[in-house]
């Protein structure tokens, strides 16, 4: 969300002698004297003396008084400071602007995960379930609003195939549909005639499902099986 920097560097000039003997100006690092009409105040725009004090801080050049928080004008030469949109912050006021997270209700000073309309550290948008970090991975949210990771979800809410007995979840990113019938539900796959085992189709057709006895037949067993019963 924002970066901290180490404390603005503030650099007296330097004075050296020239081999010619003609004295010359040169800053903290070794460079020439400046020239005034190329060393401008990042904040001010006015020219920096060659033999001002000056403040190095997020690459440019500031007078002392001229390096201060943004927002309450405190000076920062020397001190920590942040810096957000380009402007420099005291850490007092930086933290004033952080959003805080909604698991915890901490500061969040570096990366934001954003889900559900919130904010959160990255750790604390997490699976119920699992504890693990969801970070940028799919998750899902239950009716009390709890998170959790995809293969957490389906293996607390996912309906159980009566067939089976396995979770009828999606997979290999392909939708899966859950049959219903009889108050039971079933894999497409699962969803056969329990005598002879042939796909039963979801139309009222010859091919569909003729329930007998809580049982699911296909139209031909069906009849074969009352006929049996009522023998």
């Amino acid at each position: 969300q924002a970066s901290s920097t180490f404390p603005a560097e503030l650099k007296p000039p330097t004075f050296c002698q020239e081999q010619e003997g003609k004295q010359q100006w040169q800053d903290a690092n070794g460079y020439p004297e400046r020239d005034s009409s190329r060393d401008i105040c990042a904040f001010c725009h006015k020219a920096l003396g060659p033999q001002e004090l000056t403040v190095e801080a997020m690459q440019k050049h500031y007078h002392p008084d001229c390096f201060t928080c943004r927002m309450c004008h405190r000076l920062l030469a020397g001190q920590r400071y942040f810096q957000r949109d380009g402007c420099p912050r005291c850490d007092t006021c930086f933290q004033a602007t952080l959003e805080k997270c909604t698991k915890c209700q901490g500061l969040i000073t570096e990366h934001i995960v954003r889900a559900l309309g919130n904010g959160y550290h990255p750790g604390c948008f997490s699976c119920t379930a699992c504890s693990r970090a969801i970070g940028t991975e799919s998750f899902a949210v239950d009716g009390q609003g709890d998170v959790y990771c995809v293969p957490d979800f389906y293996r607390k809410y996912a309906a159980v195939c009566n067939a089976c007995k396995r979770p009828i979840v999606p997979r290999e990113d392909k939708d899966t549909y859950k049959i219903e019938c009889l108050g039971r539900s079933f894999h497409e796959s699962c969803y056969r005639c329990e005598s002879c085992r042939m796909p039963l189709s979801l139309e009222l057709t010859e091919n569909g499902c003729y329930p007998l006895h809580d049982h699911l037949l296909c139209k031909s067993c069906h009849i074969r099986w009352r006929n049996e019963s009522s023998c």
